[in-house]
């Protein structure tokens, strides 16, 4: 989904619209809209890996801490913290990743050496409050879209939902999240792709209210959507998947392992 990704950069990054950046694709090429891609594969498997076991660790502390809090304020605590944390390891490859997509540099070692040589190592941690701002209701609110949606479609059912029916819930989730949150995305882009100049965020969003009105807040939100949406589905849905297929697993072998202590005795 890397292309779809580098799409939405390059729409938020200019003032170029989405259709705009459509018809350049032939420039583009297929290698431009793969730029970027390696520091966004380590990015994420740091970020999703840290992410989901701080998710798990705080999901039980809570449990046991606070065994009566509600089972949405237990997702979305456990969301705040696995997002917070796991995103602020991501935030120097973003800014590599988000500096090749946006054509700025042509290869990994040239964004490094051109990123410390015009912004100083600040600059690798650049739009890291924008970031936050993004990824934590991102994730709060896609988790908690995610767990209710699953629930009201169990009830409409009246039955377990069928993996590929948990993977449609996932993916709307995402991509309803992903559009929501779209505004602190263009901020975080504009902020990231900015070269030898330092800019809040709250300058960034009143230069693009003044200058592209309200909806240049929400530049990118359609590639924004069909890129998330599956990310959402395997983020949201595959994760459960995987956690009952675990878990299975380990019934199963509880099951073997009772066995074999009975034919023991026998």
């Amino acid at each position: 989904m890397h292309p779809v990704d580098s799409i939405k950069t390059r729409v938020q990054a200019s003032t170029l619209s989405f259709p705009e950046i459509i018809s350049k694709l032939p420039q583009i090429g297929v290698r431009g809209l793969y730029r970027g891609s390696i520091p966004a594969i380590l990015g994420q498997f740091s970020s999703h890996g840290l992410r989901t076991g701080i998710f798990e660790a705080s999901k039980l502390v809570l449990i046991n801490v606070a065994p009566t809090l509600p089972d949405l304020q237990v997702q979305s605590i456990s969301s705040f913290c696995s997002t917070f944390l796991g995103t602020a390891v991501r935030i120097p490859c973003e800014v590599l990743k988000q500096r090749l997509q946006a054509g700025l540099f042509d290869n990994v070692g040239e964004a490094i050496v051109g990123t410390w040589h015009q912004d100083g190592l600040r600059g690798f941690f650049r739009g890291t409050g924008a970031t936050l701002c993004r990824e934590v209701p991102f994730y709060v609110a896609g988790m908690a879209l995610y767990a209710e949606s699953k629930k009201v479609v169990q009830k409409v059912l009246q039955r377990e939902l069928e993996p590929w029916e948990t993977i449609a819930v996932g993916a709307l989730s995402g991509g309803l999240a992903a559009v929501v949150t779209t505004p602190f995305d263009v901020m975080k882009t504009r902020m990231m792709t900015a070269q030898g100049r330092s800019v809040s965020m709250t300058l960034v969003a009143f230069s693009i209210l003044r200058h592209e009105g309200p909806l240049g807040l929400f530049k990118g939100a359609v590639p924004r959507f069909f890129w998330i949406a599956p990310l959402g589905a395997m983020n949201f849905a595959g994760y459960e998947l995987a956690r009952k297929a675990m878990n299975k697993n380990e019934e199963l072998a509880g099951d073997v392992l009772s066995q074999k202590k009975v034919d023991s005795s026998d």
